[in-house]
């Protein structure tokens, strides 16, 4: 009696352990389906590039170029550069759809001021770009995104900041009022000053305008050496152009440190240039042809 019941206790154990193992193995399958199967959210497959586009050309912005080679639209919530040439930003957000095919997408990127261990002649590390994306409406993926290197993009937006770093630590740049003059054009003096205690005096040498306005230079010997006198003009009248201009205003000045290198830089100008600059526009294109 007593062994009968010992088989009978042994039979129920085995049948238990058996529905056991069973329950496990089903439920590891139901895992495994979920994690590697037809259910797994699929990561984007994208590739980038930096650019540089001349309607968003300015300091502390690069455009990324990201491609799409799935084959279903891809969104972008966030992204940030990475780079060991420039100060970190943190994850920006995004809300941009990436179609796919060979037509890249460009997202505009902040990324933070420049390190110049070698000066104006830096060169911008190994970088990448770190995109949070997801395809169609599956799970968000983290990926970072090796750009390619050497970066002549990247290259030139350092080399640029680098430049533009110097200079401020070294010079000060300053418009004075624009003044009419009798045929509708404004006049006004450019001043450099060396705040860096350099000997060496600083020059004006050259100027450019913008889209709409010329600024050149002009003669004047009265002025002591530091100084340049310039002529600003309307270069374009139509209402279309005007209406277009990106940076009516961005006026760029040269300036000769005193070793023969010329670099440029932005002309500082405030509400006063700019509503002088507004006033001449219809003195000065009265007659004209509006399409130019």
């Amino acid at each position: 009696m007593r062994r009968l019941r010992f088989v009978l206790v042994l039979v129920v154990t085995v049948l238990l352990a058996g529905i056991a193992a069973t329950v496990v193995a089903l439920t590891t399958g139901d895992d495994d389906d979920v994690a590697g199967g037809d259910g797994a959210a699929a990561a984007p497959d994208l590739s980038a590039t930096a650019e540089i586009r001349r309607s968003f050309n300015r300091s502390g912005l690069v455009v990324i170029a990201v491609t799409n080679h799935g084959a279903e639209p891809v969104t972008v919530t966030s992204a940030e550069l990475l780079s060991d040439s420039f100060e970190a930003t943190g994850p920006q957000p995004r809300d941009s759809t990436i179609g796919p095919g060979d037509i890249p997408v460009d997202l505009q990127v902040e990324y933070g001021p420049a390190r110049c261990p070698d000066g104006v002649d830096s060169a911008a590390a190994p970088s990448q770009v770190r995109l949070t994306a997801r395809v169609g409406d599956g799970d968000e993926h983290e990926q970072v995104l090796d750009l390619p290197h050497p970066n002549g993009t990247l290259d030139r937006l350092l080399r640029t900041d680098c430049r533009d770093a110097a200079l401020a630590e070294a010079v000060t740049l300053a418009m004075g009022p624009l003044e009419p003059r009798a045929d509708g054009t404004l006049t006004g003096v450019l001043t450099v000053t060396r705040v860096d205690g350099g000997t060496a005096p600083a020059t004006l040498t050259n100027t450019r305008g913008s889209v709409l306005f010329t600024i050149t230079p002009e003669a004047d010997p009265a002025l002591p050496p530091g100084q340049l006198r310039v002529v600003a003009d309307v270069l374009r009248c139509g209402g279309h152009a005007i209406g277009d201009a990106k940076r009516p205003y961005g006026f760029t000045a040269w300036i000769d440190l005193g070793d023969g290198v010329e670099i440029p830089t932005a002309i500082p100008v405030d509400d006063a240039h700019r509503a002088a600059l507004d006033a001449m526009q219809p003195i000065r294109c009265a007659g004209k042809d509006n399409d130019i």
